[in-house]
C-alpha cells in the first residue's frame, strides 16, 4: 500500500527512516481497523499493509494496542487543533464559532473515513486505555460548547450533563454516518449538526441547572444493585436457555469475549454443552441473542403509551425515566451496551447502535409538526448511549436516574423548543 524507502545506501538519517515507517506503519493501522475491526486485526496485517519488518515494528511500538494508541492520538490531536483553532478564528457569536468548529469536524470525517471510523468507532473496540482517549478528546469538545452555550446571552449556561449528552450526539450522528458510509457533503452534514446543537439556547434554560441540579439532591444515592464490580452474579433461574443468555453477558462483561469458549459459557450456566450447541451456532449466536432480548425488554419500557398523543412530552419524560431506573437496577445491562457490545464484533455493534436508533426513533415519533430528521434521532440515540457510557466508565451506573430529565431536555428540545422543554422537565413529576 505504502511506497517503500529504497534498497540498499541512500542519504536518510536514521530518524528520517524510523519516521517514514512510523508513519507507514500509523496508515496500515488505521487500514487493517476499517479492514478487520480493532479485534481482529493482527501485527502481522498492520506490517503486511505497511511493507515494514516484524522487528521495525517493535522498535517503535510494545504491542498492538500501543500502535492503535498512537494512532488514535495522531488523528484525533489533530482533528481536535483544527476544530479548536477555526472555533478560535471565528467572528461572531455561537453561530458563527460552532459552524467554523463544525464544518472542520465534518470535513474531517467525510475527507477520511476510515480515519474516523477508527477514532469515532474503533476506540470503543480496543480497550480502556482507547476508550479514555476517546474521553479526552470528546471532553475537549464539551468544555468548547460550554463556553459558547455560557457566552450566548441567547443560550445561557446549560447544565454539565445536558451539554455531556450533546457531545455525545454529535458523536453518534457522525458515528453513524461513518459506519455506513452515508457521508454527505460536510458542509450540508455540519449544517445538520449545527441546527441540532443551537436547538437546546433559548431562554427556557436558564437557570435550569439549578433546578434540576435541586431535584438531584433529593434523590437516594443509590439503586438496587447499581453497584459495580469485577464479579457478576451467576444466573441460575429460568429455562436453560434463558440461563445460557444471562450467563454469555455476564461472562462478556467480565472476562475477554474474545477468549470465552461455549464449553465456557455452558458450565457457567450449569447447562450441558450438547444443550447449548443444539440452541446455538457458537458462542457470538449467543452473544447476539442475549443482546437482542435486552433490546427488547428496553423497547418495551420505552413504549409509553402517551407518545402518540398529546401527553407526549411528559410520555418522553416518563420513558427515559423508567429507562434509566431499569439499567441502575440491573448494571450489567448498563454494561452490556456501554462496553461489551462493543467487544463483540461488528454485528453486536451494528445491533447494539441500532438499538440506540430504535430507541431514540421510539421516543419522538410522536412529536409535534414534521417528522423528526435523520439526525436528530442520531442526535438523541448518541446522547443516551454516551450518558450511559460515562457513568459506566465513572462507575456510578445508580446515578443513572438522575440524568433522566437532562436526557428529556435532549430529546424535547430540538422537537417543541427549548423553553417548552424547560418547563416541562422542571415540573415537579410526583416521584
Amino acid at each position: 500500500m505504502y511506497e517503500r524507502l529504497p534498497h540498499g545506501p541512500h542519504k536518510l538519517e536514521r530518524k528520517q527512516v524510523s519516521r517514514h515507517q512510523r508513519l507507514r506503519v500509523h496508515g496500515a493501522m488505521i487500514e487493517a481497523a476499517a479492514e478487520y475491526g480493532y479485534q481482529a486485526t493482527t501485527v502481522r496485517h498492520v506490517i503486511e499493509l505497511a511493507g515494514v519488518s516484524r522487528r521495525s515494528f517493535y522498535e517503535q511500538f510494545a504491542n498492538k494496542e500501543a500502535c492503535f494508541l498512537a494512532t488514535f492520538d495522531l488523528i484525533a490531536g489533530g482533528a481536535v487543533q483544527r476544530m479548536t483553532r477555526a472555533y478560535a478564528a471565528a467572528a461572531g457569536g455561537l453561530e458563527e464559532r460552532m459552524r467554523a468548529a463544525l464544518n472542520e469536524f465534518a470535513e474531517v470525517a467525510c475527507a477520511n473515513r476510515k480515519a474516523a471510523a477508527l477514532v469515532l468507532l474503533e476506540a470503543h473496540a480496543a480497550g480502556p486505555a482507547a476508550e479514555r482517549r476517546l474521553r479526552h478528546a470528546m471532553a475537549v469538545c464539551e468544555r468548547m460548547l460550554a463556553r459558547s452555550f455560557m457566552g450566548s446571552p441567547q443560550a445561557g449556561a446549560l447544565p454539565a450533563p445536558v451539554v455531556t449528552a450533546i457531545a455525545g450526539g454529535l458523536h453518534g450522528a457522525m458515528s453513524d454516518r461513518v459506519r455506513e458510509r452515508a457521508m454527505a457533503g460536510s458542509g450540508e452534514l455540519a449544517e445538520e449538526m449545527l441546527r441540532w446543537t443551537l436547538a437546546f439556547q433559548g431562554a427556557g434554560a436558564e437557570g435550569l441547572a439549578e433546578r434540576l441540579a435541586a431535584r438531584v439532591a433529593r434523590r437516594p444515592r443509590d439503586a438496587p444493585g447499581a453497584r459495580t464490580g469485577r464479579q457478576g452474579p451467576r444466573a441460575q433461574g429460568g429455562d436453560a436457555r434463558e440461563r445460557l443468555l444471562a450467563n454469555v453477558l455476564r461472562l462478556a462483561v467480565f472476562d475477554d469475549y474474545w477468549r470465552l469458549t461455549e464449553a465456557q459459557i455452558a458450565d457457567e450456566a450449569g447447562v450441558p454443552l450438547e444443550v447449548f450447541v443444539e440452541l446455538f451456532a457458537g458462542k457470538g449466536d449467543c452473544f447476539l441473542a442475549a443482546l437482542d432480548a435486552l433490546g427488547e425488554q428496553l423497547r418495551a419500557i420505552a413504549a409509553d403509551p402517551g407518545l402518540r398523543g398529546s401527553d407526549w412530552p411528559w410520555a418522553v419524560r416518563r420513558a427515559l425515566a423508567e429507562l434509566m431506573r431499569f439499567l441502575a437496577e440491573h448494571p450489567l445491562y448498563a454494561q452490556t451496551i456501554a462496553r461489551a457490545a462493543f467487544l463483540a464484533g461488528p454485528e453486536a455493534v451494528a445491533r447494539n447502535l441500532g438499538l440506540a436508533r430504535d430507541l431514540a426513533a421510539l421516543l419522538i415519533a410522536g412529536a409535534p409538526g414534521a417528522a423528526p430528521s435523520r439526525l436528530t434521532v442520531e442526535g438523541l440515540a448518541g446522547a443516551i448511549w454516551h450518558t450511559i457510557r460515562c457513568q459506566v466508565a465513572a462507575e456510578r451506573i445508580q446515578l443513572l436516574p438522575a440524568l433522566s430529565d437532562y436526557l428529556a431536555y435532549v430529546a424535547l428540545a430540538p422537537c417543541i423548543g427549548a423553553e417548552a422543554s424547560a418547563q416541562v422537565v422542571s415540573a415537579d413529576s410526583g416521584d
